[in-house]
């Protein structure tokens, strides 16, 4: 499998990816696309099933629609788990066989621990808590489009279900789209609807809903919002973000608070967070407390901690609410806010936990060598900025690093660097933060050797 879920074949020197395949299984198929050596094919048949195939779920998956959304749902659930393991042992493995010079560990095979499941059982559903859908014009004529983007464009399917979202998430998504089609609202750019996007609180009954629009004065669009909260079971907040731009963020700068909580509330390992509308916080809630307790395991309590890329707090509130001291650098001014919100609500003493609203990169120039003992990075999917894994592990050289990952490909390239640095990889722990794809959040313990 490679890491956007596709499997790959290969057939007389071209490597042909082939979505909703299993390893192992002999398929009839035909090429759409080459170039190179490289191939895109579509199955025709199937000669022999692997014995992980199974039916999936949902409706929507694979033709006709090719939900973007779900890679893997034809395949059992243990074996999406395996499959997500051996992903990241074979990109750090063959990342170090590339780094020439690396140290020796540029030759061993590294023990990556199974991946955890971040839900009981094997039958993961209803996971992700912060449900988010778009919005577009089907024709001139046709109907109002909620949905999401077909696998590899920027084509919009009309979704009837999600069994991966919230369930509380998909009735207001749904109860709105049903309104706003009533209305003859039009989505964006020639009407008003960009996305809806509804957090769901994990330990409580909260939701707050963000209806992001290009135009906030549609008439029509106030009328069937208004209609639409009127209905039983609707979120306890509400909020208009207003995005005029034509670009690939689902989030404009304004957000209007329209009625309830300002904030919604959200529980971590016992740690509570406040968290506004476009603020980012994991999708998976129950993933996001495995990953706080994996850090929290790594790093011995009792030394100061920078916590890089930290978001809203979700590991800086845990580790000074333990006792450490915790540097937060977060470039996003309206996580921070919610950062020190949380502290607040945690009744953690201010000389605790310090947030900064900075770029990492420009940040970490005031850091002092040998002031952070401990390090978290949690760097977002394109990786770390330019010059900060040397600024850290070469001139700050904390005695320990925990590397949160959720691209495993970006943390492959940059553990090579990091053990040229003087440190040793200790161990790698992958977590299911979205069953039923290919993606996988992964952490690193990473320790400096000692001459």
């Amino acid at each position: 499998m490679d890491p956007s879920g596709d499997g790959v074949a290969h057939h007389r020197g071209v490597r042909v990816f082939v979505p909703f395949s299993i390893p192992g299984e002999q398929l009839r198929v035909r090429v759409r696309q080459r170039r190179g050596r490289d191939a895109w094919a579509s199955i025709e048949g199937i000669v022999s099933a692997s014995p992980h195939r199974i039916r999936p779920r949902c409706q929507h998956f694979g033709p006709p629609d090719l939900c973007g959304g779900c890679a893997w749902q034809h395949i059992a659930y243990p074996e999406q788990l395996r499959l997500k393991t051996d992903l990241v042992r074979r990109l750090i493995t063959a990342s170090f066989a590339q780094a020439a010079g690396a140290s020796k560990q540029a030759t061993r095979t590294f023990g990556v621990e199974p991946a955890i499941p971040s839900t009981p059982g094997d039958d993961p559903w209803g996971y992700r808590h912060k449900v988010h859908f778009v919005f577009a014009n089907s024709g001139r004529s046709g109907p109002l489009v909620m949905g999401h983007y077909v696998r590899g464009s920027r084509k919009v399917f009309m979704a009837r279900e999600c069994p991966v979202h919230d369930a509380r998430g998909n009735a207001f998504a749904f109860a709105l789209h049903e309104e706003c089609t009533r209305a003859g609202v039009v989505a964006a750019p020639a009407g008003a609807l960009r996305h809806v996007a509804v957090r769901c609180a994990a330990a409580s009954r909260d939701t707050m809903a963000t209806l992001v629009v290009a135009n906030a004065a549609d008439r029509r669009l106030r009328e069937a919002t208004r209609r639409a909260l009127r209905r039983p079971d609707m979120p306890a907040s509400f909020h208009l973000n207003v995005h005029d731009r034509d670009d690939p963020y689902i989030f404009g700068d304004e957000t209007r608070h329209v009625s309830g909580p300002r904030h919604l509330r959200e529980h971590v390992g016992g740690n509570a967070f406040v968290l506004s509308p476009t603020a980012f916080f994991q999708t998976n809630v129950r993933a996001a407390e495995i990953l706080v307790q994996l850090v929290l395991d790594s790093l011995p309590a009792g030394k100061p901690v920078l916590d890089l890329y930290a978001g809203v707090g979700l590991f800086a509130l845990p580790l000074a609410r333990r006792g450490d001291r915790v540097v937060a650098i977060e470039e996003s001014r309206a996580a921070t806010r919610d950062g020190i919100a949380s502290l607040a609500l945690n009744r953690i003493p201010p000389d605790r936990c310090r947030f900064i609203a900075r770029r990492v990169q420009a940040a970490l120039r005031t850091v002092d060598a040998g002031s952070a003992p401990h390090v978290v990075l949690d760097p977002p999917r394109q990786g770390c900025e330019p010059g900060v894994i040397d600024d850290i592990f070469e001139r700050v050289r904390p005695e320990r690093a925990v590397y949160v990952s959720c691209n495993p490909e970006a943390l492959a390239a940059d553990l090579p660097r990091i053990v040229q640095l003087g440190y040793q990889v200790g161990r790698i722990q992958p977590v299911d933060m979205f069953p039923h794809t290919s993606h996988v959040e992964t952490v690193a313990m990473l320790n400096r050797a000692h001459a």
